[in-house]
């Protein structure tokens, strides 16, 4: 059964079993972490490990995640950075990163991503040996690295998108997320008591089993799930997925009431950008908070304290993560409920309000009417402003670019042409898009992407 469709919750579930740090506490600085997603062929579509972690653990409790964990003081040792083999992939922050990455999915599942300098096959019976002892404390990941004259594989490691805790949970991580194929007759095996059971889906498979109430997540995990559900696997990942710099916030104060803020980690991809709206005076609304940064959240926070007005909700054009990835960390800092269109929940590991067809979301001054939009994805939504200047629609991906770093899936293209009609008969003087400025009118060429176009 899905979950009951009400206000989003006041704590994050699994992340941890203390409270939130009240809004005025400084924040905690986060430690540096990294995540594996890893990939095997399956029937249709790459399968992803899954690993659940106990009940007892102070963070992400009986969640399922991927492999993964911080970084330690020890991956910076020179013997480990020498012995790192990209392969031509650039590394950051001197590889550490990436060694935590191998690390973390050596010790929680036995694959290896590395292979003897000198060449030959490893010994099962040695690697297996090692990673025993380095579970249990008796040995550190550089003298296996020097006992078994290892190269690190870290060409192996597609780095995709870089997540950090919300600034109000007391354990906050820095964490780089990257993609990996299981090597071929590797079989991973669960020794540590970090984790409690594994699964092998492919990505729509475990965002269905999120929510049937199968399996529980949070947020990083549902959205890269979200993002790789249509990959054909780890090379189209590697080549379409592709972190960059993050841009700084821009606020453009587009009229009173209304402004705009491009955010440069849509997604969590740095370097992914997108739009970001503030509708209202007084009392405001937030629509597409798809950047999940600090950097983001405070750009939010600071446009609307400028204009001395509060946060009242927040609301989204659909669920993808570059429209929807920064919702849940500001609706639990300010206790805001999310407000989606019919159906945009399911994908969403934690509770929203739906709204149907012509509901209004009052903000201060106007109110945003919502009209499915459907196309770019099955729960699309617009929202429509009417005031003395006439018609504006917040159109999400009805319109302009699509998200530059993402592979999405094929588009509703009967589903996306009704929608645009529906968008031209309102004759609206302004629309504004996900991505990319705004246009006068609707654009001539809107609609679903040429053949050839990235999908979805």
């Amino acid at each position: 059964m899905h979950r009951p469709i009400v206000m989003a919750p006041r704590t994050m579930p699994g992340m941890s079993d203390e409270p939130a740090r009240p809004a005025s506490a400084a924040p905690v600085a986060p430690r540096p972490a990294a995540t594996v997603v890893l990939l095997r062929p399956g029937r249709g579509a790459p399968e992803i490990l899954l690993t659940r972690r106990p009940a007892s653990m102070a963070f992400a409790a009986d969640l399922f995640v991927f492999p993964g964990g911080a970084v330690d003081v020890a991956d910076a040792e020179p013997g480990l950075v020498g012995r790192l083999a990209g392969g031509g992939r650039p590394v950051a922050d001197g590889g550490l990163y990436e060694i935590a990455a191998i690390r973390e999915l050596f010790e929680e599942s036995g694959v290896l991503l590395a292979e003897r300098r000198v060449g030959g096959a490893l010994s099962t019976a040695a690697v297996a040996g090692a990673r025993r002892a380095l579970v249990a404390g008796e040995t550190t990941f550089a003298s296996v690295v020097e006992a078994l004259d290892l190269r690190l594989l870290t060409g192996r490691l597609a780095p995709i998108s870089h997540w950090t805790t919300p600034p109000i949970m007391p354990r906050r991580f820095d964490t780089r997320f990257f993609v990996a194929e299981l090597p071929p007759r590797v079989e991973p095996s669960f020794e540590t008591d970090e984790v409690t059971e594994h699964r092998w889906l492919t990505a729509r498979d475990a965002l269905d089993a999120m929510a049937d109430g199968e399996v529980g997540m949070w947020v990083p995990t549902c959205a890269t799930l979200q993002q790789l559900e249509f990959a054909a696997g780890f090379e189209e990942i590697a080549r379409r997925i592709v972190p960059g710099d993050a841009p700084a916030p821009r606020v453009v104060r587009e009229r009173p009431g209304f402004t705009r803020i491009v955010a440069g980690s849509a997604g969590a991809v740095p370097g992914q950008t997108v739009n970001t709206y503030l509708v209202g005076q007084g009392d405001v609304v937030v629509v597409d908070s798809g950047d999940p940064s600090d950097a983001a959240a405070d750009a939010i926070l600071g446009a609307v304290a400028e204009d001395g007005g509060r946060l009242v909700s927040i609301a989204l054009t659909h669920a993808d993560p570059d429209h929807a990835a920064g919702a849940e960390a500001l609706a639990l800092r300010l206790d805001l409920p999310v407000l989606v269109g019919p159906g945009a929940g399911r994908d969403l590991p934690y509770t929203v309000r739906e709204q149907g067809e012509g509901e209004r979301i009052a903000a201060g001054g106007v109110e945003l009417e919502l009209m499915a939009t459907p196309g770019p994805a099955r729960d699309h939504v617009s929202f429509v402003l009417r005031g003395g200047s006439g018609v504006e629609v917040i159109a999400g991906d009805l319109v302009g670019p699509r998200a530059s770093a993402a592979i999405l899936g094929p588009p509703a293209v009967s589903a996306w042409a009704t929608s645009l009609v529906r968008l031209r008969a309102l004759h609206p003087a302004r629309v504004h898009p996900g991505h990319g400025e705004p246009f006068e009118g609707v654009p001539a060429d809107a609609g679903p992407p040429a053949t050839g176009s990235p999908p979805q």
